[in-house]
């Protein structure tokens, strides 16, 4: 699996209108690619809001969060913040940042002492003018990472808020008495680690917090919502369980990890339950539920796996996986993408009625109707995905160095894409020159509505 080094230079993309690489739109009139990259960062995370494009670049120690007007150079705002940034998500008026940091932290509100190496921060921010609003500490007795943030809509039971997904261990402790509503909320691993999904307020209250694991290594590496639904996935090892209900490996005798998915209601109580898995570890990328109220999986298998009865079989020794289950959680249609080399996907995001999914090849790869053939050792690719497992629009990502799609998240009509790349880039008709600094230039490419 193609993986970079931290330092790795990273572009982020905003495509407004998922039809328009393989099928160009009349009226279509502006395009545009803005460099951001700044000596020593890495872009980490990127989000929008339709209006605005928002990206958290960074090191292992501080990281910067901006906001640029979509389709312009000029930076509206940008804050300093303490710790490694990760996943965004915005929605109801608030830029939700997460952060990875240790020890004393200070200038978010008032101090909070993180005892993880590392734990972690919840930062929300106005997106029209970067002003801190709250924070929330997810802190650990010997670490957690944020893998995953999803906005939740307002639903009558609940309110609007989000819903935060990732794994850790010892003890994890959410919010604190001057921000949860709820005081600390608590929970502990079972065993080398577990995975948790958390929901937030748009105030930064705790609603609840949910474990996912067993005595192996158990993480929640997805999280999508819905009005009242919360789907959340990740990957287990034998004897794991969510809220009591045993998670069922393929083999209970093999170390090996296998891929779950599970749907929960407003305030955390599970509705039901799937996994899958074959006898060699398998990745989960992430989750996403659909207009229809479908939740779509995308993971990395390897030779072959048994969902909902059936036995699925890569074409190389790993492929992607993208497979559907209905609102009651019944497997449906399924879309093996790969080819004959190793293989897979990285994120995963609804778009309407279908999805759009991330991922890397080597070699040749069929997208549908369409042939790509890798530029370099490994490229990057995404392509739309419809409920019947047909894959439909599709853009290559490639160039001479390194390419990795980091990151997706949904906006009004489209979605944000975080793209990492060593050398020059291609992204069908839009070009990105290879930066001075291999390891710190990053830049955003946008695409218009139809």
């Amino acid at each position: 699996m193609l993986r970079l080094a931290p330092a790795a230079l990273v572009a982020g993309a905003l495509f407004v209108g998922c039809r328009g690489a393989d099928h160009p739109h009349p009226g279509t009139a502006i395009s545009f690619t803005t460099e951001i990259g700044k000596s020593g960062q890495t872009l980490r995370g990127v989000a929008g809001d339709g209006a605005s494009v928002f990206a958290a670049r960074g090191d292992a120690s501080s990281s910067e969060l901006e906001a640029r007007k979509a389709g312009t150079d000029a930076i509206a705002w940008h804050v300093t913040l303490p710790g490694s940034a990760g996943p965004l998500a915005s929605s109801s008026g608030l830029l939700l940042a997460t952060l990875s940091a240790s020890g004393a932290i200070v200038g978010l509100g008032a101090p909070v002492l993180l005892h993880g190496e590392p734990s972690a921060l919840v930062v929300a921010v106005d997106p029209a003018t970067g002003a801190l609003r709250w924070r929330v500490p997810f802190d650990a007795a010997e670490f957690v990472v944020i893998t995953s943030i999803a906005p939740i809509e307002a639903v009558p039971a609940a309110g609007a808020g989000f819903v935060i997904g990732g794994t850790f261990s010892g003890t994890l402790r959410v919010g604190d008495t001057a921000l949860s509503a709820n005081a600390r909320t608590v929970v502990s691993s079972a065993g080398r680690s577990d995975g948790f999904v958390a929901e937030l307020t748009t105030t930064g209250a705790v609603r609840w917090l949910v474990r996912v694991g067993g005595p192996g290594a158990d993480s929640v590496q997805g999280v999508a919502a819905r009005g009242d639904r919360v789907a959340i996935a990740g990957v287990f090892t034998a004897g794991a369980e969510l809220l009591g209900e045993p998670l069922v490996a393929f083999d209970e005798k093999l170390p090996f990890a296998d891929g779950f998915v599970a749907e929960l209601d407003a305030v955390g109580t599970r509705r039901w339950q799937q996994t899958f898995g074959g006898k060699l570890d398998d990745a989960v990328a992430g989750v996403a539920i659909d207009s229809k109220n479908r939740v779509i999986v995308a993971a990395t298998i390897r030779d072959s796996i048994r969902l909902g009865g059936r036995d699925l079989a890569t074409r190389g020794p790993a492929d992607g996986l993208v497979a559907w289950f209905s609102p009651a959680g019944e497997p449906g249609a399924t879309a093996i993408i790969g080819g004959s080399d190793f293989d897979g996907l990285r994120a995963i995001t609804a778009v309407d009625d279908r999805v759009v999914v991330a991922g890397f090849f080597s070699g040749t790869l069929a997208l549908g109707k369409r042939s790509l053939t890798a530029t370099g050792g490994a490229d990057s690719f995404l392509v739309e995905v419809n409920a019947t497992g047909e894959l439909e629009t599709s853009w290559h990502v490639a160039g001479p160095g390194r390419e990795e799609i980091t990151s997706l998240s949904a906006v009004p009509g489209g979605f944000v894409a975080g793209i990492a790349h060593t050398g020059a880039l291609t992204l069908e008709a839009a070009k990105l020159p290879a930066p001075p600094d291999p390891s710190s230039g990053a830049a955003l490419v946008g695409r218009p509505a139809p």
